[in-house]
């Protein structure tokens, strides 16, 4: 039997991407998207073509492979020549779809050959009717102005805006402002009374309180100086009272009594009607 040799693996050449084509590819992208916003279809196959055509030539004359690795200089002449023909019919597209340039006007010219016509008369813009500005704003307080015979006055409402008023609308905002205005000036006033008044007594009620501390104070530094109180006298009760002495026939008002020999006598009406002082 015949001796085979064994067939020795063949290596892989299957394409893998590179970063180089990635990058080219995207700046590719880009390019392509910009030429169809500014050129539509036309500036898609113009910019694929004017690509290929770059990348073509570059395969040719260098004899390196490109970003898109093309295997030999057949396949570059390849892709250089459709990059020429899509870089023509892109063109030609472009061409084709452009809008056509306005032609030039001569204007001279161009009023020279119209007839002369009459200049017409404007006519004359009816003046519109003043409106009525009761309630619109306005610029400065208590101005005012007349309209159909009403007298109107810029009054500031409880919002704070100014707007035209009927005069005697305004007379009744106006009062009721100054009330008010009166009745806080008045609060305000009373309040500030008060204050004064209370800081007023707390003052006074300090300065007593001071006093009667420094009054404690001298009365007890004196009591200090004068040494100590004397002595208090003995308590001697008093002698108990004896009766009452009187004297017979001497006028009374009432009661009893003794006269110096120590005869009970008795205040009674006498013989001559009158009180007096008789015998038991």
């Amino acid at each position: 039997m015949f001796n085979r040799r064994p067939t020795a693996a063949r290596p892989n050449r299957s394409w893998q991407q590179s970063k180089s084509f990635w990058i080219v590819a995207a700046l590719v992208l880009l390019l392509v998207i910009a030429s169809a916003a500014s050129s539509g279809f036309g500036g898609i196959i113009l910019m694929l073509g004017l690509v290929a055509l770059i990348t073509g030539l570059y395969a040719l004359l260098t004899k390196r492979k490109t970003w898109v690795r093309l295997p030999h200089r057949k396949s570059a002449g390849i892709v250089a020549s459709l990059g020429a023909i899509a870089l023509l019919v892109g063109t030609g597209v472009i061409g084709a779809t452009a809008a056509p340039s306005a032609p030039v006007v001569n204007k001279a010219a161009l009023v020279a050959s119209q007839p002369a016509t009459t200049t017409a008369t404007p006519t004359p813009t009816p003046t519109p009717t003043a409106t009525n500005p009761a309630r619109t704003a306005c610029l400065s307080a208590a101005a005012t102005q007349v309209y159909q015979g009403a007298a109107l006055v810029c009054t500031q409402g409880t919002d704070g805006k100014l707007l035209w008023l009927p005069e005697a609308e305004s007379k009744v905002i106006v009062k009721a402002a100054a009330d008010k205005k009166a009745a806080e000036d008045k609060a305000a006033a009373e309040k500030l009374a008060a204050e004064k008044q209370a800081a007023a007594d707390k003052v006074a009620a300090e300065k007593a309180v001071a006093d009667q501390a420094a009054a404690d104070a001298a009365a007890a530094e004196a009591a200090r100086l004068a040494g100590p109180p004397a002595p208090a006298a003995p308590y001697v009760p008093a002698a108990p009272a004896g009766p009452n002495v009187v004297h017979p026939g001497a006028f009374c008002s009432g009661g009893v009594g003794v006269t110096s020999t120590g005869k009970p006598m008795v205040c009674a009406p006498a013989k001559d009607g009158k009180m007096r002082w008789i015998g038991a």
